[in-house]
């Protein structure tokens, strides 16, 4: 009984040997001459891809943070010229108004009162030129006097001015001072866009009182946005106009949008503590910026090109790093070399190669297996 009982354990340990013995010849193993062989199998599994040195473009940026705004004049507030109860709201919220198209209609008590004030004034100024024109007829012909003549020179002047200047109000107003003069007058009066844009903004309803303090609406003429960075002061030296700016939105790794960089800024923020650059956007990729959404950005200070590979194809080990290189074939298999190389800079997908590697294939992915 005891000799079958070892004769099993002794069954047992072979049987373990040999299974240890079929899972390390799955994995990649050394070989005496210091090369690793890659069945098919190991290369399929693994999703390997071979390739060779390439040569890419790395740049020197500076990385900062900022804004997406539209300048002073590619932005509107829509205030009512005189105060009054708001008729009707032609657009809403997203709607791109042209110029001169009217985004609201107000009506009021002070709207009916500048009217009959310029109506007024117009009878008055009517009447005061007639006066003037009689009266410097007789001064010419030597027939009245000249006190007369004065008198009705300046009440002329007053009344023009009276008249001009309401007269200017009504026609900012868009409506007709000739219809007023008529005595036709108008219900409402029309708020028109100064600009052309992008409602952002409405801050009344129908039937809302509204002064002339208060904005309407706000207009933004997206096709004027541009870049404000906030950048360090120490950064700021290596700025210069012209330089590419490579941006994409806040917590997006994908910098695909280009601006370049107008205005480098003379002073310190007092709040962020760091100095405003302005660049004007020059590709958007077809993306729709939206006005003051947050951005992070690279401007570019310098590039150049290098010898780079796919960072999948290079292997951290401590300090240290390695690449495989295809030494040979044998048979269907690959037999690798593990080289240490020396990295430099990363941009993106692709990493500097500063070591000189032998001009033969690199496993530039699926080395994650590797030892």
């Amino acid at each position: 009984m005891k000799k079958i009982t070892t004769y099993l354990l002794t069954l047992l340990a072979a049987g373990a040997l040999f299974s240890c013995s079929g899972k390390k010849a799955e994995t990649a193993a050394p070989v005496d001459d210091g090369l690793i062989e890659i069945t098919p199998e190991q290369f399929k599994s693994s999703h390997m891809r071979l390739g060779s040195m390439g040569s890419q473009t790395f740049r020197d940026r500076v990385e900062c943070k900022g804004y997406v705004s539209a300048p002073a004049n590619a932005m509107s507030k829509i205030c009512p010229p005189i105060a009054g109860k708001i008729i009707n709201i032609h657009y809403k919220i997203g709607d791109y108004v042209p110029a001169g198209r009217v985004i609201a209609t107000i009506s009021g008590n002070d709207f009916m009162a500048l009217q009959q004030s310029f109506a007024e004034s117009a009878a008055a100024y009517s009447k005061a030129k007639m006066d003037y024109e009689r009266a410097q007829g007789l001064w010419a012909e030597k027939i009245g006097a000249q006190k007369d003549f004065l008198a009705a020179k300046t009440y002329y002047r007053s009344a023009y001015a009276s008249y001009e200047s309401l007269r200017s109000r009504i026609t900012a107003l868009g409506i007709s001072p000739a219809r007023i003069e008529g005595g036709k007058m108008y219900t409402s009066y029309p708020v028109m866009a100064p600009i052309s844009g992008y409602l952002t903004q409405i801050n009344a309803v129908i039937g809302q009182y509204i002064d002339v303090e208060t904005d309407i609406a706000e207009l933004v003429n997206l096709n004027a946005l541009q870049l404000k960075v906030s950048v360090y002061e120490a950064d700021v030296r290596r700025l210069r106009p012209g330089q590419t700016i490579l941006f994409g939105t806040t917590g997006s790794n994908n910098r695909t949008l280009q601006a370049r960089l107008t205005t480098i800024g003379k002073t310190v923020n007092p709040d962020t503590k760091m100095i405003d650059c302005v660049a004007a956007i020059s590709k958007s990729n077809g993306v729709s910026l939206v006005n003051e959404s947050f951005v992070e950005a690279s401007i570019i200070i310098d590039a150049r090109q290098a010898p780079a590979l796919p960072v999948t194809a290079v292997q951290k080990q401590g300090t240290s790093s390695f690449v495989y290189v295809v030494e040979k074939r044998k048979g269907n298999s690959y037999m690798l070399r593990k080289t240490p190389v020396n990295v430099g800079q990363t941009d993106g997908s692709y990493i500097e190669i500063k070591t000189q590697l032998p001009n033969k294939d690199i496993v530039l992915e699926g080395i994650d297996t590797m030892k």
